[in-house]
């Protein structure tokens, strides 16, 4: 599929590139008819503008706002969520406010250690799960796709602050970022004959067996510690192995469309729709069940491409604040709201596509895929509490086309208590929700203790 350049200025893989491969557990439950085959997270960063972005109306009959507009074809596919409070930050007692939210939103858990110079969830995030129940026989257990986060001469980002997801504690996910690395690592170099393809991917076989045999001789020296790291590197070689074997199978790429100029590092609304394309294209030819998407880009982006719908006015006015960050800081400047929009555009886009698309099954991708787009805060200025969430596609036995409420009080209520106005439901009975939506039965997830709200989250599944 061509994509031109109309459609690309209409917004990585985060390969794991060393992700790791864990069969599902032995005994575990056949996923239901009802549970969806894929899941994609869109990690929309630093916050929102609350009162352009939470629905008016009831459960069932219900105006998306100015930010939620761009989803408005696809209301009745939606689960729009508002006041759940990620309450995970309050159990650390070292690291700045984005570690805190970053590293504990998707995990559900405190720091793995109070340690400020070993900061690291306290296990792998949400997504990772999932993955290990539902990617087992997929070449790969996920696949992850950054927009933006500068350039490298490898096309991998290794996020610092920004590392949401995480396959455990201290091993965060890394991700592909150029689309042109992205299409070649996924669907192979359409340059070179299917021969030489073959030979190549033998010989990468070969040289990834000799490092695995001399793996054997090498354990027997260790012990302790230094074995476990060894297993853990060795797990990631054998899901690279597995990688290298399988290819990309019958699977066609998807053909870019570069303009001029383009800089993957940066110009982000012309990389948003290449790394969709690539994203619904990997997952319609199964090659993973479980994706991410993450906007890397947070700190200083100037968006020049919403200037037009600012009024002609710089999104960041560089008179007045030094970045994007120091703009959301300030308290709902003019302008903002743009910007969350247009990341809501993108995710029009993803549906869009997946609805356009069928699987290796012939099965409408949109219909088998859940789809969750959410921020780590609910404001710019590092709130924690009433974080708003959208779940789109196939949520399981969750009836689409509701907006569910779970603020204690009115935006208003919120802004004038600067954020700490707990609703009394967590984002981690969000992340229970999502596991059971997918078929298991898990009684939680995540840290809890007799003080937190536990069990799934109230309203959001049928029964």
């Amino acid at each position: 599929m061509s994509i031109s350049r109309r459609r690309l200025l209409g917004g990585g893989l985060a390969l794991p590139f060393l992700s790791p491969f864990r069969p599902r557990p032995i005994g575990a439950a056949p996923l239901p008819a009802a549970a969806p085959k894929r899941l994609i997270v869109m990690h929309l960063p630093q916050g929102t503008v609350l009162r352009d972005h939470v629905p008016t109306g009831t459960e069932t009959d219900f105006t998306l706002p100015f930010i939620l507009e761009p989803l408005a074809a696809f209301q009745d596919r939606l689960i729009t969520i508002a006041g759940l409070d990620n309450l995970m930050p309050t159990y650390n007692e070292v690291g700045n406010a984005h570690q805190n939210a970053n590293y504990t939103l998707y995990a559900g858990r405190p720091f793995y250690v109070q340690d400020s110079d070993l900061l690291s969830p306290g296990g792998e995030t949400i997504e990772h799960t999932i993955a290990r129940r539902i990617s087992t026989t997929t070449p790969y257990l996920r696949l992850d796709f950054a927009i933006g986060g500068g350039e490298t001469s490898d096309g991998i980002y290794n996020p610092t602050e920004g590392a949401y997801f995480w396959a455990g504690p201290n091993d965060p996910v890394a991700y592909l970022n150029d689309p042109l690395m992205t299409l070649v690592r996924l669907f192979g170099d359409g340059s070179v004959s299917p021969s030489d393809a073959w030979a190549q991917r033998a010989r990468r076989a070969a040289v990834l067996g000799g490092v695995l045999q001399s793996f054997k001789g090498l354990r027997r020296s260790l012990s302790g510690e230094d074995r476990a790291r060894l297993d853990a590197h060795e797990e990631k070689l054998l899901e690279l192995e597995k990688r290298v074997v399988n290819g990309a199978g019958e699977c066609r790429a998807p053909s870019l469309d570069l303009p001029s100029g383009y800089r993957f590092g940066q110009d982000d609304d012309v990389s948003a729709p290449l790394m969709i394309e690539l994203l619904v294209t990997a997952m319609s030819c199964d090659l993973t069940r479980v994706s991410t998407l993450h906007f890397a880009n947070s700190h200083d982006p100037t968006f020049p491409w919403l200037t037009a719908e600012n009024g002609g006015r710089p999104i960041v006015d560089t008179s007045q604040y030094d970045n994007w960050h120091a703009v959301v800081h300030a308290d709902y400047q003019p302008g903002m709201e743009h910007v969350y929009r247009w990341y809501h555009e993108q995710v029009a886009t993803l549906l869009q596509r997946l609805s356009e698309t069928q699987d290796a099954d012939g099965d409408n991708m949109l219909d088998t895929t859940c789809v969750l787009a959410m921020s780590e805060y609910s404001s710019g200025r590092h709130w924690n509490n009433a974080l708003p969430a959208l779940l789109a596609g196939n949520v399981g036995t969750a009836t689409t086309g509701r907006f569910l409420n779970y603020m204690n009080g009115s935006v208003e209520d919120l802004e004038d208590r600067s954020g700490y106005l707990n609703s009394g439901f967590s984002t981690n009975q969000l992340w229970t929700s999502l596991l059971r939506a997918f078929g298991g039965d898990d009684a939680g997830f995540g840290y809890s203790d007799e003080t937190l709200p536990t069990g799934d989250l109230p309203g959001l599944l049928d029964s």
